[in-house]
């Protein structure tokens, strides 16, 4: 079920892989170094531990990232692939500008949670100040709340810009999904898709939700993928609920 000729998509957990694995290689020879004698990180610690730890890290986000390239192969290759097409220009603007709205709907939500946090807990320990102690809490907290206000606020305007700037390529797949240069998969124990529907507004598609858990819990995210009138949105869930049982 393939809307247009799919064209060939860079493999992004393959590079950043590619990239840690040199910066997990150069991190453990800095703690080598570091540990061996007559060379000017020698009897440096805290290059060691930093680049030990450093190298394990890289190891790990290495083995987690080509888990994911391993699965956007399957997508590429076909072999888990249930449909494919390309949006339009007009396509990608309308889904990038429902993107930042529904972002900054939530980051709404955040934000308001995030206040009330702020004003519980720091006027309790302003009555146990001293006014000096009590400016400098006031201005590391104030601080806090900006950055992360800052940080609310710009972005959905980042993700509407590099939405824009997307290939346009659509693949979904029976347990992941590629949608405009982002890759989604729901195939971690405990996790999987929540619910499945057409929708027509903002545009003609599908609602797909999944959730997965990790050590926040469990976390839900809503992908809202518009669909071509030449793909029948009808045969597209069937064949992706045929794969999820669950859902």
């Amino acid at each position: 079920m393939a809307d247009n000729v799919i064209k060939p998509v860079k493999n992004r957990d393959r590079s950043a892989a590619r990239f840690f694995a040199v910066f997990g290689i150069i991190s453990l020879l800095a703690a080598a170094a570091s540990l061996s004698a007559n060379n000017f990180l020698s009897g440096m610690w805290p290059v060691s531990f930093l680049g030990i730890f450093a190298g394990a890290t890289s190891l790990v986000t290495i083995i987690i990232l080509n888990k994911r390239a391993k699965k956007m192969d399957r997508l590429l290759t076909g072999e888990k692939l249930l449909a494919g097409w390309i949006m339009t220009d007009d396509e990608r603007q309308v889904y990038s500008e429902n993107l930042k709205n529904t972002s900054r709907s939530k980051n709404k939500v955040i934000m308001i949670v995030v206040t009330i946090f702020f004003v519980v807990i720091t006027i309790p320990f302003l009555f146990f100040l001293d006014r000096d102690e009590a400016g400098g809490f006031l201005l590391i907290m104030g601080s806090i709340y900006l950055i992360v206000l800052l940080f609310s606020r710009f972005m959905p305007y980042y993700y509407h810009y590099s939405n824009l700037r997307g290939d346009g390529q659509i693949l979904i797949g029976s347990q992941y999904a590629y949608i405009n240069g982002y890759f989604h998969n729901w195939d971690f124990p405990l996790s999987g898709i929540r619910s499945l529907k057409h929708i027509k507004e903002p545009f003609r598609g599908i609602m797909l939700k999944y959730f997965y858990t990790d050590r926040t819990w469990t976390n839900e995210h809503s992908l809202y993928i518009p669909v071509p009138d030449s793909i029948n949105i009808e045969e597209l869930i069937g064949s992706i609920r045929k794969e999820n049982p669950a859902v």
